[in-house]
């Protein structure tokens, strides 16, 4: 192929590395005003009290927005489309706050300095109200007066087969907990909102990933029709899902409304780990049944999971972790249970993979322990009762596709020199004693789109200029990972022509087709295979055109690169700028074509990734010493990027292993700094070696199935695999601190002793 499969820079990277990429929060528009939030001190309460009178008096103040003088509209800022089934929890400022970061009035004021300032000097009185910190209070009734809907939400039970009774099966019980971590984009949450009280509309300006999402949801709150608000998708500066559930825009709405003036909103690093949102806290008990040659009989799990202080996507998210179990290995029972509890913390919401590697984590160390109990190697045990291409996901009934599954993991073994490493782990181990080494496997499996679940659907519009080039309009979300590059590259190989002939922006509510938005990794799937159909109905207008200009049989004509010719008539041949022009000259039309696409596939996406780390059992710090992730992509589009995205979301999988967690004090107050969040920093990452399996074989555009959500999905259950080697330990506490491991080892030998 022309383009697709080699390396090309994402569309904007000289802006990026001369500093002329505008972010939302460089944007300066004429009158511009700035806001700045109050937030509550307290984890739950009543607001009985908002004396504003110093904060209104203090210079470049225009006006506060606050709990009692906005609309008390209630909402779910998980909603992305018209009618969604959600339960309306939240308001844009809150009288009843209920976690400490909750918002209870936005400063307005002509300067950012003058919003911080004046928001120091509003004075706030509390009713406070019992409070809980853990689900096990809340589920004790502790805080049963926190919603009217509840403090408790059953979530989902999921039954498929018949449980098996056999007592010669091996059952293998474990449990699993996740702490709270934060996305940590280099960009913090940042929105920019304008009012023409004149004509009634509301534009607003966000990094985010579905601008027809935004549009619904401050539609419905303001109660405005939807044609009256314009959303314009900004340069991003990474999601991971924390740009995928509406926190400022409301805000930064409801402040532009007030005033009728455009009205900036910038979050800085603390208030965007306080008071936005993180991945949920979750607890795992988990039970699998295996025969004893390693055939997995049964899975039976239950969940508890931990939604802070609003609902959002807490109820989905926990539903959709039972749904995401079925679409890696075969088991003939499965019995999911999951619930949603309200906790006084900080909210809980989308990450990336959206409950992948939460299912990964679990599992996969679930599938550890049973090859220990077993006797046998993970990846013999894995490749027992992995998924096949032609399978299908008992659930959903979709066929799995073409699923590389089984060997991703051979591939990996072999490559990982997985055999060799083992004996020379057992010696290095014998022989030391203060450092210890071991091996981790995991398989994560994920989606291409939301088929079969709901409606998934993406339109492309296409247009010829008369100097020969061709504008496609298509509504995207690039996070910055080189989304734009990628389907510019899809276009000009379906086309024919040069990438730098093919033009396409972000989305744009006002002028970009209608569309669904960036998640379940739909984009490259669903929109790629809709641009390729765009482009071959662009093609075969060509030949419509010209059969008409040139009075010559349609049948005749061949398009190739830039033109149009005929097989049997050397006198014509038309170069695309050509027939532009004269379509237009001539029969008074412009070339323009408009496809939809409605997927009706899901093919299975597989990664295997493979760790090996070595632990100081003297200071619990662990190191990883070498890793390999195998990835089954059908084709990759733009292979450096792909590669990219995957050695970045190794790291980020890595870091939530053994570091990062949002440690919330007593008192209700979280940390809000990464001098107490801890990353793993450029000198501690590992090399990554990534490898992909390309054998096409879908619907996607040429083969390519998706990678951006599934790299991330294995990483942390096999770096916690190769801990718990190290170590012959098997905990599930994430993160696997020094604090965690040392604390494991020091009962450990204190057993020993006891022994």
């Amino acid at each position: 192929m022309r383009y697709v499969g080699k390396s090309y820079p994402i569309h904007d990277a000289q802006q990026k590395a001369s500093g002329r990429a505008v972010y939302a929060g460089d944007m300066e528009l004429k009158g511009m005003l700035y806001g700045a939030v109050l937030f509550s001190t307290i984890p739950h309460g009543i607001v009985k009290k908002l004396d504003c009178e110093q904060a209104l008096a203090y210079p470049g103040v225009v006006d506060i927005a606050h709990c009692f003088n906005t609309t008390q509209k209630e909402y779910n800022r998980y909603q992305s489309q018209f009618g969604q089934d959600l339960i309306y929890t939240e308001r844009i400022f809150n009288s009843h706050v209920r976690f400490v970061g909750d918002r209870i009035a936005c400063v307005i004021a002509e300067t950012e300095e003058a919003a911080r300032e004046a928001v120091k000097k509003i004075h706030v009185k509390y009713e406070e109200l019992p409070y809980s910190l853990t689900p096990e209070d809340t589920l004790k009734g502790v805080i049963d007066n926190v919603h009217p809907a509840g403090a408790v939400f059953e979530a989902v039970e999921i039954s498929h087969g018949e449980k098996p009774e056999d007592p010669e099966l091996v059952k293998v019980k474990t449990t699993t907990d996740l702490s709270r971590i934060n996305h940590v984009c280099m960009e913090t949450h940042v929105c920019v909102a304008d009012y023409d009280k004149y004509k009634g509309e509301l534009t607003i300006w966000s990094p985010n990933q579905t601008v027809y999402g935004i549009r619904t949801l401050v539609g419905d709150i303001f109660e405005m029709d939807y044609s009256k608000v314009r959303v314009i998708k900004t340069t991003m500066g990474g999601s991971f899902g924390a740009k995928q559930e509406w926190v400022l825009e409301p805000v930064a709405a409801a402040a532009a409304i007030r005033v009728g003036k455009p009205v900036k909103l910038v979050y800085n690093r603390t208030e965007t780990f306080v008071s936005t949102y993180g991945r949920s806290p979750m607890h795992f008990e988990t039970e699998c049944m295996f025969e004893k040659d390693g055939t997995l009989k049964g899975v039976d799990s239950d969940l508890t999971l931990d939604a802070g202080a609003y609902l959002g996507n807490s109820i989905n998210y926990a539903r959709t972790v039972g749904h995401k179990m079925s679409r890696g290995y075969t088991y003939p029972y499965y019995h999911f249970h999951s619930k949603t509890v309200i906790t006084n913390t900080i909210v809980s919401g989308a990450f990336r993979g959206w409950t992948s590697p939460e299912a990964t984590i679990m599992f996969e160390h679930s599938l550890n322990m049973g090859a220990k109990a077993l006797g046998m190697d993970p990846i013999d045990l894995r490749i027992k009762n992995v998924m096949h291409p032609g399978d299908v996901d008992f659930l959903s009934n979709t066929p799995i596709g073409n699923f590389r599954a089984a060997e991703a993991l051979e591939q990996g073994r072999d490559h990982f020199n997985w055999n060799a490493r083992k004996v020379e782990i057992r010696k290095f181990n014998s022989e030391n004693k203060r450092y210890k080494r071991g091996l981790g496997v995991s398989l994560g499996s994920h989606v291409n789109g939301f088929y079969p679940s709901k409606t998934d659907y993406a339109r492309v519009d296409m247009r010829l200029t008369e100097t020969g080039s061709v504008e496609m309009n298509i509504t995207l979300h690039d996070h910055g990972c080189g989304t734009v590059v990628a389907f510019q590259m899809i276009a000009a190989e379906a086309l024919g022509i040069p990438m730098d002939k093919v033009s396409l922006g972000e989305g744009d509510t006002r002028y970009t087709p209608l569309d669904v938005g960036c998640f379940s990794s739909r984009t490259t799937y669903v929109q790629g295979q809709a641009v390729i159909l765009c482009a071959e109905a662009l093609k075969d207008r060509l030949k419509d055109q010209v059969s008409v200009l040139a009075n010559t049989p349609k049948e005749d004509l061949v398009v190739e690169n830039d033109r149009v010719y005929s097989k049997k008539d050397p006198a014509v041949n038309y170069t695309w700028s050509k027939i532009a022009d004269d379509s237009q000259q001539i029969c008074k039309q412009e070339v323009f074509v408009s496809r939809e696409y409605i997927p009706d596939t899901n093919p299975g996406v597989a990664g295997a990734h493979f760790a090996m780390v070595e632990v100081d059992t003297y200071t619990g710090m662990t190191k990883i010493l070498d890793y390999l992730a195998v990835h089954d992509i059908g084709q990759a589009i733009n292979r450096e990027m792909c590669v990219a995205q995957t050695q970045g979301a190794v790291i980020m999988g890595a870091g939530a292993a053994l570091l990062e967690h949002v440690v919330t004090k007593p008192n209700g107050r979280p940390m809000g700094s990464l001098k107490d969040y801890h990353l793993i920093n450029s000198f501690e990452a590992p090399n990554v070696r990534v490898e992909f399996i390309e054998d096409g074989g879908t619907e996607g555009p040429y083969g390519a199935k998706s990678i951006g959500e599934v790299c991330h999905t294995p990483v942390t259950a096999a770096v916690v695999a190769a801990v718990n080697d190290a170590l012959d330990s098997d905990m599930n506490h994430i993160p696997l601190t020094p604090d965690v491991i040392c604390e494991y080892l020091e009962d450990k030998e204190k057993k020993e002793r006891e022994q």
